[in-house]
């Protein structure tokens, strides 16, 4: 630690400052001592930055990316102020030292204490994209050494998963040679991002050098998009694997965190609290020993605050000009655009009415996975590998399956699929299957495997369709799980497949295909910028969004295009009824779009970014706004009624008349769809 300087502030609201920590292009870290006494470690912004209004908003997503994340190897924020004159934000210190500083001065670590390390982080990772949130910046100087474990800091370039990005055309915010190929070239970024950027920190970990080398930005931004990684120095065969698999170039054929997690922690020593740095090598575990702070006071006692977060090279700010780089980041399908022209957006006549409630019920774990309703059964895929039958008219159970097995409580079940009697779901691990049930009585009908984690299907003529981690497509029978066809579409898929006259509509990375549904061949193929997400058809036209927030009405016989709407700073899901196309923007809209001609008919505004996919029951357009949930009428976009529930909500359907919704404390819903 560093005396105050002259220009430094003495206390910053509460908080006494005692040292410098360090400095960067972002701002200055000290050591401070709270209100009660203990060591904090407050960030304040420098004063040039503080008076750019784009740099402001960045520093409030970091406030608000870090405060959405807990978990135990992440810093949780203790106070802020974004709006200050010089905004400063204020988390809990821990002394250690960085892993970067760790493998420089001492050597690579051994093959235990990667594997710990790597365990850790994994667990850090589950947590943040878990919370919504993406890092962007994981790399070994933000990665923390402390006494009871590794801490991840740094969210000063993190988002939110649907966030619009506030950049610069011709920068790259990331670390060469730990950002991964798609953050590289300026392309869309999300939770596999940071699955890339682990495995070359634990490369770093293993060997002392990332997977890419060493060399100037450019350089290391090209290998790692062209190049393969190097590996030989990573002599464990199972980590090896695990590390490549992190690695690969198509983004969503990379591991979940979930999946790292169950992989790294079988063989990694614990971390003990207690005793938390006898994994680590002797003389780093020693430093780590000696960074306990002594704070000024009365009686100069020593704090070690075990369990508080840590914040060493927060100032750094994490940012890198990349000459290979291309405008716009976010997470797939979502990307920055220009924004929308200015369109009224209806005004009620009355405040709206409230959503009258049929039932709620508590399952006891995050339905994660989705939801899904048909036969008078609400399926629910929750968290920890529950799948649950509810009773669609009263909530009460009727049946429930657990996956067991080792690391089955870390995973989640696909979204669920309901065709007549039959339950499809994928279960996305590393072997994954795909599963029948049927859905009255939850009995399992047949089983399906595929190579790497079986995706969302969809069922339709009595075939069930499925893609894999592989980029794969697999149709299968219905009744019998016996494969029909199975073939390679160039790309793992974005989102579930679409059916629709004898069509299959497959998004993938890289293009929309249309397949004869009967025998997968290709009737047409269209590329689309930063991949495809999202088919639907009707009425001879097929919507499909793309990674540059545009959304495209394509010709369903040989997919020429009819008309584009770009969405601002993203698009969602489309969803079609009586001539129209709803979908949402990233700006908090939902848009009602002429699906003949694509325009506007009106623009919803709910005052929240994260709006989701539109469903239509009983004359009523159904759809949520973060923990919000609204009707508006189809014709106007008058809001009839909303309602906020308790928690962000994860999946919402409707099903006669009756509007279904899961939030991610463990609640359901049902709502009459007309309101009242």
């Amino acid at each position: 630690m560093d005396p105050l300087q002259a220009e430094d502030p003495r206390r910053i609201r509460g908080y006494q400052l005692l040292g410098r920590l360090g400095a960067g292009g972002m701002g200055t870290v000290y050591l401070g001592r709270s209100p009660a006494g203990l060591p904090v470690a407050i960030k304040v912004v420098h004063a040039e930055l503080a008076e750019q209004p784009s740099f402001r908003t960045r520093f409030a997503r970091e406030v608000a990316a870090a405060r959405a994340v807990s978990g135990a190897f992440t810093a949780p924020v203790i106070d802020a102020d974004p709006n200050a004159s010089s905004p400063w934000l204020v988390t809990g210190y821990l002394p250690g030292m960085t892993l970067h500083e760790a493998v420089v001065e001492y050597g690579p670590f051994p093959v235990p204490a990667v594997f710990a390390l790597g365990a850790s982080l994994a667990e850090a990772l589950v947590s943040i994209h878990r919370a919504g949130v993406v890092h962007r910046d994981l790399k070994p100087a933000n990665v923390i050494l402390a006494p009871d474990g590794p801490r991840l800091i740094d969210f000063g370039i993190a988002h939110t998963a649907d966030a619009a990005v506030v950049t610069r055309a011709g920068h790259l915010i990331g670390s060469p040679g730990f950002l991964a190929p798609e953050q590289a070239v300026g392309g869309a970024t999300g939770p596999a991002s940071d699955v890339f950027a682990f495995g070359a920190v634990l490369t770093f970990a293993a060997t002392g050098e990332g997977p890419f080398g060493r060399g100037t930005a450019p350089a290391l931004v090209y290998r790692v998009v062209h190049d393969a990684a190097r590996l030989e120095g990573v002599t464990d065969p199972g980590l090896r694997a695990v590390i490549a698999a992190c690695l690969r170039k198509d983004p969503l054929s990379r591991p979940y965190a979930a999946w790292l997690l169950e992989q790294l922690s079988t063989h990694a020593p614990a971390v003990d609290v207690l005793h938390g740095t006898g994994w680590l090598p002797d003389g780093v575990a020693l430093r780590i020993a000696e960074r306990a702070p002594v704070l000024p006071g009365p009686d100069r006692r020593r704090f070690l605050v075990i369990g508080g977060g840590a914040v060493a090279a927060l100032a750094a700010g994490g940012a890198v000009v990349a000459a290979l780089a291309r405008t716009g980041e976010a997470r797939p399908g979502v990307s920055t655009a220009p924004s929308l022209p200015p369109i009224p957006s209806p005004t009620p006549t009355a405040t709206p009415a409230d959503a009258q409630q049929r039932w709620s019920r508590d399952i006891g774990t995050d339905p994660y996975g989705g939801i899904a309703v048909a036969s008078g059964i609400l399926c629910v895929s929750g968290d920890q590998g529950r799948l649950y039958g509810l009773d669609a008219a009263s909530g009460r159970q009727r049946w429930r399956h657990t996956v067991s097995g080792r690391g089955a409580g870390a995973a989640t079940w696909r979204t669920p699929v309901i065709s007549g009697r039959g339950l499809y779901v994928g279960w996305p691990a590393k072997d994954g299957v795909l599963y029948a049930f049927d859905v009255v009585t939850g009995r399992e009908r047949w089983r399906y495997q595929v190579a790497f984690d079986a995706r969302t299907p969809v069922a339709s003529g009595g075939l069930v369709y499925i893609g894999d981690g592989d980029g794969i497509l697999h149709a299968v029978d219905a009744a019998t799980g016996a494969v029909r066809w199975r073939r390679s579409i160039g790309g793992v898929l974005s989102s579930r497949p679409f059916t629709a006259g004898g069509v299959l509509y497959a998004d993938t990375t890289k293009a929309l295909y249309a397949l004869d549904a009967r025998t997968g061949r290709t009737r047409w193929r269209r590329a689309m910028a930063g991949g495809a997400v999202g088919p639907t058809a009707a009425a001879g036209l097929v919507f499909c969004a793309n990674g540059q927030a545009e959304l495209f009405a394509l010709r369903a016989g040989d997919g020429a295009q009819r008309w584009t709407f770009t969405g601002g700073t993203s698009v969602g899901t489309p969803y079609v009824a009586g001539g129209t196309v709803y979908v949402a923007d990233g700006s908090g809209n939902m848009n009602a779009l002429d699906a003949a001609t694509g325009g506007v008919r009106w623009r919803c505004e709910t005052g929240e970014q994260d709006v989701g996919r539109a469903s239509m029951s009983d004359g009523m357009a159904c759809f949520t706004a973060k923990s919000d949930i609204l009707g508006v009428e189809p014709a106007t976009g008058q809001v009839r009624w909303r309602r906020t529930i308790g928690g962000e909500i994860r999946a919402d359907t409707v099903a006669s008349g009756v509007y279904y919704v899961a939030s991610e404390t463990g609640r359901l819903y049902a709502f009459t769809a007309k309101g009242v």
